[in-house]
């Protein structure tokens, strides 16, 4: 891992133990063990460093939706569901926990505009209800996993998404 994606992780897990107000570049190079100006060389300011956060969480997610495209009925919608599925371990939520602190800077724009392709990719799917359904599933599931919500409650939602995504496939289009 290079040491800009280190800073990124790192800055995602401070945001997530003690939340987005105590984030600062100074505390961030101290948990790294670097100069506050090694930090600098790579975020010009704790906005810039929220803003690539949130890109990098975007990015990451997109491409496990790719990793996960197949032929079949309502592709996106699958895609989307086992791509959220891939957080389901805690290790893996790194990055997409920033989500939070889009709300706190300038990233809601970045997330306004991945939702908007994201809207226009399920309405390829179709209009069918279980899309809808299937999606709010997942989106409540991040909610759950941002707010550390117990393991049972986690494991039941997966269980219910998988469902869901399964009984998509079987129907068809």
């Amino acid at each position: 891992m290079n040491k800009k994606q280190l800073l990124l992780e790192t800055a995602a897990q401070m945001i997530r133990e003690d939340g987005i107000q105590q984030l600062s570049l100074e505390r961030l190079a101290a948990r790294v063990g670097i100069t506050k100006a090694g930090v600098l060389y790579h975020f010009e300011t704790k906005d810039n460093l929220l803003r690539q956060m949130n890109e990098l969480a975007i990015t990451e997610f997109e491409t496990r939706i790719h990793h996960h495209m197949t032929d079949g009925p309502y592709p996106f919608t699958r895609a989307y569901a086992q791509a959220t599925l891939d957080y389901l371990d805690a290790a893996r939520i790194g990055l997409s926990a920033v989500f939070i602190s889009s709300q706190e800077d300038a990233s809601g724009a970045i997330w306004n505009e991945a939702a908007r392709r994201w809207d226009e990719r399920f309405l390829a799917d179709g209009t069918d209800p279980r899309v809808l359904e299937l999606r709010l599933l997942c989106d409540g599931f991040w909610f759950a996993l941002t707010y550390g919500y117990s393991d049972a409650f986690k494991d039941e939602a997966a269980r219910l998404i998988r469902q869901k995504c399964d009984a998509l496939e079987q129907a068809g289009g």
